[in-house]
């Protein structure tokens, strides 16, 4: 079945325009409040998350072009210089995400009529209010096999051997907390029909 890109499933993230399947439903989770008070506890957030009721994605966006015409050095060397710390770096990303995720998820069952309609909310599609979304975001995260982590990692020239090092690691850190893992430097990876990226 084909389906278009919509204006409201747009958003801007690192000089990248981030365009989402109108089938899943997206928050900005860095700039969600509940993050806001996580982070003051020394949590850190990947950039979105969104989920279709089916699967959990979690979405980093990194740009390493140069965006300033007086730029003369390129961003990615500190990446190559270290690529291994960058991924512990995003890898704890996305563990403070999950342990966030369950932060709040416990912060909703302390409210009596959150558990009264939690049955009702999980029937219904995530889309809508706060409560809904997050209940389908808790439940899923309880299987790692429902999480899908991308990271779009934006180059100026193709970085092959970078994205396949940093993805291997990846996965070496985040064994068994997830069931896909991918890192993205275009838009030919698994999940171009969910998420695709231009320069904003």
């Amino acid at each position: 079945m084909a389906f278009g890109w919509y204006k409201n499933a747009e958003y801007t993230e690192s000089g990248l325009r981030f365009s989402f399947n109108p089938g899943w439903v997206v928050k900005k989770y860095d700039a969600h409040r509940f993050f806001q008070g996580l982070a003051g506890a020394g949590l850190k957030g990947v950039d979105f998350i969104a989920t279709d009721g089916r699967q959990v994605l979690l979405c980093e966006a990194k740009n390493y072009r140069r965006r300033q015409p007086w730029q003369k050095e390129n961003p990615l060397d500190a990446i190559l210089a270290s690529p291994g710390d960058f991924a512990v770096e995003m890898a704890q990303k996305v563990q403070d995400t999950l342990r966030g995720i369950k932060v709040i998820g416990l912060y909703y069952h302390r409210k009596w009529l959150y558990r009264a309609l939690q049955p009702l909310f999980l029937r219904l599609a995530p889309g809508g209010r706060d409560w809904r979304f997050w209940a389908h975001i808790y439940r899923l995260v309880q299987a790692p096999e429902n999480i899908v982590f991308i990271l779009w990692l934006e180059t100026e020239q193709p970085q092959r051997q970078l994205t396949d090092g940093v993805e291997t690691a990846l996965r070496h850190h985040l064994r068994r907390r997830l069931g896909q893992l991918y890192v993205a430097s275009d838009n030919k990876h698994p999940l171009h029909e969910v998420v695709h990226a231009s320069l904003a």
